[in-house]
């Protein structure tokens, strides 16, 4: 569920807790935003708290509200905005039926975690993982899911920083009173194998990678 906070709320959302809503629009260059989600936590693993934020803005952009995620640093005592990109974010429009893709944001274990799922008979899931290098956010973690009720689905499983990806090739198994489950395989096949290490996809281009695998051995294939 979106947490949407309008720049009323700013008693409820001080200096304490994170930046003032207003105080994000200013330094995005637009009136008003809507942040969608947020968390605070430790992304550099220095003790103190980053502010990282899912936000909508007024702009309209093939048809579509701007969205950003956003990240902020305390300095001397005020936030200020460290990472602002559109590329990690889907659009409201880009779910398919099941709507509004943007699943959620948090911070865990020193990375910044985005999550969107969508399609329609077809379903897809992705789980993104963002951990500090240098002045960047790089793509450490993906997670992804493709498949449909009755038919097949592929769990991907890529791991950019140890250079590893699994992948696993199944069937999905049918809702009760649609369908019998005898298609299903007992064990379904997977395969860990080794990519590139040098592979670097950061928050600001998640959407202009190209980066294809392929796994050596049964040819499954992906792209980030």
């Amino acid at each position: 569920m979106w947490l949407v906070l309008m720049l009323a709320a700013k008693a409820g959302f001080g200096q304490a807790a994170g930046p003032f809503v207003e105080d994000m629009a200013v330094q995005l260059g637009t009136a008003s935003i809507e942040v969608l989600a947020m968390d605070m936590g430790d992304l550099t693993g220095d003790g103190a708290p980053e502010y990282a934020a899912a936000v909508q803005t007024e702009n309209v952009i093939d048809g579509q509200r701007e969205r950003l995620v956003v990240v902020f640093r305390l300095q001397q005592g005020q936030w200020v905005m460290w990472q602002s990109s559109p590329s990690p974010i889907l659009g409201s429009e880009e779910g398919g039926v099941l709507g509004d893709p943007f699943a959620g944001l948090g911070i865990q274990d020193q990375m910044l975690h985005i999550s969107h799922f969508g399609g329609s008979n077809w379903r897809w899931s992705m789980d993104d993982a963002y951990r500090q290098q240098g002045e960047d956010l790089i793509l450490s973690e993906h997670r992804s899911y493709w498949g449909s009720f009755c038919e097949e689905k592929v769990d991907w499983e890529i791991n950019l920083a140890e250079g590893r990806a699994h992948c696993a090739y199944g069937r999905e198994e049918c809702p009760e009173g649609f369908g019998d489950n005898g298609h299903l395989d007992s064990i379904p096949v997977t395969e860990t194998f080794e990519i590139p290490t040098g592979l670097r996809i950061t928050l600001e281009q998640r959407n202009d990678s190209a980066v294809h695998i392929v796994s050596p051995v049964h040819g499954f294939e992906t792209s980030l």
